[in-house]
């Protein structure tokens, strides 16, 4: 028998990113279990969670699809964070509701020093008559399209945020439910409509680079924001570590042990620490949210889910190509864009850079990388190509594990939380970074109906000392942007290198 360590805890949570860290975060606060979070990375938060954009969605993106799901999840969660996290966290969660019109209460964001959310507003660009997707299709069927989004995208975003709904009920929040955001009122008046002179002058230099006159194009100031991945993540560690949760990393999982006859029910893990040492860990309940580990570990618990890996190509410039936060929506993915500024304190010094994407993914499991050039080609219509390559540039791809929906072509952007009757097991997908006070919340639901869970009633504020914050940023990674803007300083121009690293 090879030596093993043998220990016990109440409750092992496999996967150190926002999903693993979030559920570990909201345990510690409203029960007594004993904790213990493995991530197999050397730091928590180095896999999807630190590649993303950092863009909180509140609904906006999701608001024109045919199906309404998505953008409900994002407007739950956003009722989660108000609910469950906001009071606690205090102005680090800088989301509060605030009154609009008399009687009439609204989630916005406030400034904050450590506030996890930007102020900065986030715009929707959407397309109206004669823009470059429909001027060059010349299908009615596509203009038909357009106009039904619009719709879709002016109706919902006004039922849930556009000052038809009161979301302070006493000392709680309530969103709008999905009958209240659906219901067909014909089309209203759009409060949320904007103007912007930067994002006016970026879509004349669009469509002018299609060789057509500048269309018509609606802009609308949404509840997203950009967000610091890295400080949520730090913060909900500390919280965590604060309360007892223990965290190792560097984790290599060999074995898991239980019952093989009838249902599946776990009895301990066997793993390897950073150290090499090997390690049997006791527990109750098990719970594994390892994102793109997730897959084999399904099949050893006969657990059926249809998962697919996307690649999303990505890219960094700095310094920032412009401070305005803008999306643009169509019908035609190959007109996706997304800008995103990002600035953010980190040793001492401010970081503002920007983060461009679009909706374009390739399978993970293909040799080949998420193809770039469209993003490329895209930034070049709006910022103009002088501009964009006289910055530092820097592509990667990020991968993304989803559940695959009944339509493969389609994404499916929701969270997944499941386990097998009888069982002692939960398996999370997290869907998005944003969904994570819906996910926390929801697997402390779960878990209350396999094993007893004893409830305590949860501290006021997160006991964060200047100790228990310097243990958490040395378990979180940066994330993956602001790790190439220490490795590749400003000023620092490497020999034989180019401004772009693509």
């Amino acid at each position: 028998m090879t030596l093993s360590q043998i220990e016990a805890v109440d409750a092992v949570i496999v996967g150190g990113g926002i999903a693993g860290i979030a559920i570990a975060e909201y345990l510690a606060r409203h029960t007594s279990l004993r904790l213990r979070v493995l991530e197999q990375a050397p730091r928590l938060g180095l896999g999807a969670s630190g590649k993303l954009e950092g863009w909180f969605h509140t609904g906006g993106l999701y608001s024109g699809q045919d199906d309404g799901q998505t953008f409900m999840n994002c407007v739950n969660s956003l009722e989660d964070l108000l609910n469950h996290y906001a009071p606690h966290f205090g102005a680090r969660c800088n989301f509060r509701l605030q009154e609009t019109a008399p009687a009439v209460w609204e989630p916005q964001i406030f400034s904050s020093a450590d506030g996890w959310f930007n102020p900065n507003p986030v715009y929707l660009i959407h397309p109206q008559s004669h823009c470059p997707e429909l001027s060059r299709s010349g299908l009615q069927g596509d203009r038909v399209q357009m106009e039904l989004q619009r719709q879709r995208v002016f109706r919902r975003l006004e039922a849930a945020y556009g000052g038809r709904h009161n979301w302070s009920r006493g000392e709680t929040c309530l969103a709008p439910t999905y009958a209240q955001v659906e219901q067909d009122m014909g089309l209203p008046p759009v409060s949320l409509l904007a103007e912007n002179l930067a994002l006016q002058d970026y879509c004349r230099r669009f469509d002018q680079s299609f060789q057509q006159p500048p269309s018509d194009y609606a802009f609308l100031r949404c509840r997203d924001a950009a967000m610091d991945t890295y400080a949520i993540l730090r913060d909900l560690t500390a919280s965590a570590l604060s309360e007892g949760v223990e965290f190792e990393t560097g984790v290599t999982l060999e074995k898991m042990n239980g019952d093989r006859y009838g249902p599946v029910r776990l009895k301990s893990l066997v793993y390897r620490g950073a150290g090499g040492a090997r390690k049997h860990l006791k527990a109750q309940i098990f719970i594994f949210a390892a994102g793109q580990s997730l897959g084999p570990i399904l099949e050893e618990l006969h657990l059926r889910a249809r998962l697919k890996r996307n690649l999303s190509a990505m890219i960094v410039a700095y310094p920032a190509l412009s401070e305005v936060n803008f999306v643009r929506m169509s019908t035609k993915n190959a007109f996706h864009f997304n800008h995103f500024v990002q600035s953010v304190q980190r040793r001492g010094k401010r970081l503002t850079y920007s983060l461009l994407a679009n909706s374009g993914y390739a399978s993970a499991d293909s040799p080949e990388n998420a193809d770039i050039e469209p993003l490329l080609e895209s930034a070049e219509r709006y910022f103009g190509a002088e501009a964009l390559y006289n910055r530092r540039l820097w592509g990667y791809d990020c991968v993304k594990t989803e559940l695959v929906s009944d339509d493969e072509q389609k994404r499916r952007y929701s969270y997944w939380i499941e386990s097998a009757p009888s069982s002692n097991y939960l398996c999370v997908l997290p869907g998005k970074f944003s969904f994570f006070p819906t996910v926390a919340l929801q697997t402390f639901q779960r878990l209350k109906s396999l094993i007893p869970v004893p409830v305590v009633a949860p501290p006021s504020s997160p006991r964060l000392s200047s100790t228990v914050l310097a243990e958490a940023e040395k378990l979180v990674g940066l994330p993956y942007p602001q790790q190439l803007l220490e490795e590749h300083p400003p000023g620092a121009v490497e020999a034989g290198s180019d401004k772009m690293a693509l």
